[in-house]
């Protein structure tokens, strides 16, 4: 009986100093919290809770180290201190797993030292000094993120309740450091905008008007993009059909020389054509770089001739006196055909235009010591003036020439289209009515081996005779196409609508479907889609609309390959037969 008794009597102080521990805990924590409340100076805090906290648990001594993660590295400096005496060498910063405090830091834990070395460190008083038997080291976090860390040291032993209440608080004063930090971030960013107000505001309508004058440019180069994207699938669909037949044409060796030459002429004229509207409907790509380009070896003299037969008869009706010194010997280069003699072009036609009746025309090419070809194209022409020869190379830019028609843009284009073959455009004038000097210089290369049968040659397998339904609402083009498709040997049935393609293919199978892609009762994406989801087919896609967006699409429908108008028969015949080849087993 009187042992339970005294057990009873145990329970019930420890029962008791439970509740008192427990008691302290909850009434220190809310006078903490409390003080804490509202405070928004970290110096002021930092003092503040060494000043109350090292009291209440002991503690002679204090730390207070603020996380600045601003620099490069984070860091922990110094904040505030409590009863540290000058000369007691307390560090003012540490890095990440530094010391203690570095590493509590790194580990997001808490570290208690009980046996602390005798030359460490000591509290001391105006009366003397004594080592302490403790030391804690608090990392105080907010949401996982290390905000301070705290040290404290203790001539006594930190008990359990002290402990305690140490990790506790921490959690208290880890959202009351982030809370200064957002607020303190916040009325710097305040400062900035009240400082950046006025200036906004007096900017305010002008910045209103600019706004309206964008917009109203979107709407107005989103309506000009639209145009110029039907115009162009417009202007080169009726383009098919000339050039496809001219390079059949060409073929025909009982032709007559001079009828060759003149077919050859129209052909190169027509992709020439198709180039400047690829060009000048997509401004854009041009501008940005994005000009795709099909290098070759080419001889540049030969081009430079081609660009001049363009413009013979103008020459002649003008009655311009034209020189030609063409000096060099290194005329190869790496070029994209079309394109270097789209530049020719450019700069011959400018000369042409703007020289008078009677001028001169003198075009002469040389080497210099790098091997490099230089073309210059000089007139005794317009001329242009000082103020105007900075810029001749901008878009739209034709200085006081207007009255001699185009868009301006040739030079611009030129530019693009020079520096895309690494190479060099310069202009020269001594002013109005005194002439022009364009000047190019572009990189050479060795000649080919024209006696060099390709490897690829070799391997070319025997044509292949294929069952192609071609689908093309332009009634020439499909003509021309379907009559040259079968004298090369092709099995060829035309439609010209969705549905009439649609039941030619329900009555008989094809291996190829070449089609436009805009019809009159659907698209030829929409075809590709429901002819290919029946049986396997390869997909050629013919249109007048070159973008990526456009390919993209018809791609994703299935088709193999994507050609732009006018469509060269010949690349159409090696990619049918590519098909076959790639499709076939080996």
């Amino acid at each position: 009986m009187k042992d339970n008794i005294n057990e009873m009597i145990r329970n019930l102080k420890d029962t008791t100093l439970r509740n008192e521990e427990q008691n302290w805990l909850k009434t220190n924590l809310t006078r903490f919290t409390r003080m804490l409340q509202g405070q928004r100076d970290l110096l002021t805090v930092g003092k503040l809770i060494l000043s109350e906290l090292a009291p209440l648990v002991s503690a002679q001594q204090g730390v207070l180290y603020i996380m600045n993660s601003s620099d490069e590295e984070p860091e922990l400096k110094l904040l505030a201190s409590y009863a540290g005496r000058n000369g007691d060498g307390v560090k003012t910063h540490f890095k990440l797993g530094e010391t203690m405090v570095g590493q509590a830091a790194l580990e997001r834990r808490s570290i208690l030292l009980t046996n602390v070395p005798t030359d460490y460190v000591k509290v001391s008083s105006g009366l003397g000094e004594s080592q302490p038997m403790n030391i804690v080291v608090l990392p105080i976090l907010f949401e996982g993120e290390v905000k301070a860390v705290m040290e404290l040291s203790s001539l006594d032993r930190f008990n359990s309740t002290h402990q305690a209440f140490l990790e506790q608080l921490t959690e208290s004063i880890g959202i009351v450091l982030n809370t200064i930090e957002a607020n303190t971030r916040t009325e710097n960013l305040l400062k900035q905008s009240q400082s950046l107000a006025s200036e906004l505001q007096k900017g305010q309508q002008e910045l209103q008007k600019t706004n309206q004058e964008l917009q109203e440019k979107a709407r107005s180069n989103l309506a000009k993009d639209q145009f110029l994207a039907m115009l162009s699938h417009e202007l080169r669909t009726p383009l098919t059909p000339v050039i496809a037949s001219a390079l059949e044409l060409e073929g025909e060796p009982a032709l007559p020389e001079n009828i060759h030459e003149s077919l050859h002429m129209i052909r190169r004229n027509v992709e020439l054509e198709a180039r400047l509207i690829d060009d000048l409907l997509d401004l854009t790509r041009v501008s940005k770089g994005k000009v795709q380009l099909n290098f070759e070896v080419v001889d540049a003299h030969s081009l430079l001739h081609n660009a001049l037969e363009i413009y013979q008869s103008e020459i002649v009706r003008k009655q311009l006196t034209l020189r030609l010194d063409l000096a060099a010997q290194k005329v190869h280069l790496r070029a994209d055909p079309a394109r270097l003699q789209q530049i020719f072009w450019n700069l011959i036609n400018n000369a042409v235009k703007f020289t008078p009746k009677d001028g001169q025309i003198h075009i002469s090419t040389g080497n210099d010591s790098d091997e490099q070809f230089h073309v210059e194209i000089a007139d005794t022409g317009l001329g242009i003036e000082p103020e105007t020869l900075p810029k001749i190379f901008d878009a739209f830019e034709q200085g006081n020439r207007t009255q001699f028609g185009g868009l301006g843009l040739g030079l611009a284009i030129s530019k693009t289209l020079v520096e895309a073959h690494k190479g060099s455009i310069r202009a020269e004038s001594a002013g109005r009515n005194k002439g022009t000097k364009f000047s190019l210089a572009f990189p050479t290369c060795q000649k080919p081996d024209r006696d060099a049968v390709p490897t690829v040659r070799r391997q070319v397998s025997q044509r292949q005779s294929m069952r192609i339904l071609l689908v093309e609402d332009h009634e020439d083009t499909n003509r021309s196409l379907t009559n040259l498709l079968r004298r090369r040997g092709y099995y060829v049935q035309s439609a010209a609508s969705l549905q009439s393609a649609l039941e030619l293919s329900a009555k008989e199978e094809f291996d190829v479907l070449i089609s436009d892609l805009g019809l009159p009762d659907g698209s030829g994406i929409e075809l590709m889609q429901k002819l290919s989801s029946a049986r396997p087919l390869v997909g050629i896609a013919l249109t007048g609309f070159g973008m990526e967006e456009d390919i993209r699409k018809t791609r994703e429908a299935g088709f193999k390959y994507h050609l732009v108008k006018p469509i060269d028969l010949t690349k159409l015949d090696q990619l049918i037969q590519q098909s076959v080849a790639t499709d076939s087993p080996v």
